[in-house]
């Protein structure tokens, strides 16, 4: 069996900018195979105020902005999408109402999030038309459970959450949730349920020894799963904690697949071996409008390379 180049990344965090450099570093990198594991959905909705003479304000990155016509608008707009955010046009009298109706607000987050990443869709089946590589995408433990109708959808990018799904010739499953977070956020399992479903999935798969587990969360106690420590939900300056899934450490040293991917804590960019398991987690630079990954070599059951990437 050949060698095959695997590009990984994970993330993404709704950034406009990082989702382009993954269309193109596909080519770039001659990958294979090309996979983004979640999170996807961005994080704040940022209001552009239209004042109603051609003018236009918003607070972004803390910073008050005022643009004084469309053509500088358009330029902020595109910064705002670069790391993320979502920029929401809208008025003074709408904002003030919307102030005292978060139903409201969720109903456009959500809304401005789907249409993200319908557009991420409908760029990645126009630009990615023609390419020869298999093109993975998965939610993240941030998405909401709408976004994955939309990935469905996909002409070129192959959705597989809960799946097991070919990877040139290497069975991929693939788990979305991680263990509790302090943010409750849409998908997320106890260590009990996390266990169950990885079971399920394992029970799948036919080749253990060349299996990939393509999950979110990272294993527990080990370089890829190191966050800053909160305290009062604050982060602890100097401090680090473990905060991957012990159900994930434990799945991964009972099965030993060949290969571990992860994501989900942005700072801890890191590989390492658990038992003949090699485990990596690329980071998360999206805020800065950098995108993480990692290109895997594989040949047969060895990892022949692997190099960190940064654009």
């Amino acid at each position: 069996m050949r060698a095959i180049r695997v590009f990984f990344v994970t993330d993404l965090h709704g950034s406009e900018l990082c989702f382009r450099k993954f269309i193109s570093a596909i080519s770039i990198y001659k990958a294979d195979v090309a996979i983004a594991l979640g999170d996807l959905a961005g994080k704040m909705v940022v209001p552009v105020f239209d004042n109603g003479n051609g003018t236009y304000d918003c607070n972004f990155l803390a910073q008050p902005i005022h643009l004084n016509n469309k053509a500088e608008l358009d330029q902020q707009l595109t910064k705002i999408n670069a790391i993320g955010f979502y920029p929401y046009l809208t008025d003074k009298a709408e904002a003030d109402r919307l102030r005292t109706n978060e139903a409201d607000v969720m109903k456009i987050f959500h809304r401005l999030i789907n249409e993200r990443l319908q557009h991420w869709v409908d760029l990645a089946d126009e630009k990615l038309k023609d390419s020869p590589a298999k093109i993975f995408m998965a939610p993240g433990n941030d998405d909401p459970y709408e976004m994955d109708e939309i990935l469905n959808k996909s002409e070129v990018m192959m959705p597989c959450a809960m799946k097991n799904v070919d990877v040139l010739g290497y069975e991929m499953i693939t788990v979305a949730h991680t263990s509790p977070t302090p943010w409750d956020t849409p998908r997320e399992w106890s260590e009990e349920e996390m266990a169950k479903n990885i079971d399920k999935l394992a029970s799948t798969v036919k080749d253990m020894p060349r299996a990939i587990f393509n999950f979110h969360d990272p294993p527990y106690g080990t370089m890829l799963d190191y966050a800053p420590k909160l305290r009062n939900m604050r982060q602890s300056a100097g401090e680090t904690e473990h905060v991957g899934s012990k159900a994930v450490t434990e799945a991964i040293n009972k099965y030993q697949p060949f290969l571990g991917l992860h994501g989900h804590i942005h700072e801890s960019r890191a590989a390492q071996r658990l038992g003949r398991t090699f485990c990596v987690n690329p980071g998360s630079e999206y805020g800065e409008g950098i995108l993480r990954g990692v290109i895997l070599t594989l040949a047969d059951t060895k990892m022949k390379s692997y190099v960190f990437t940064s654009g």
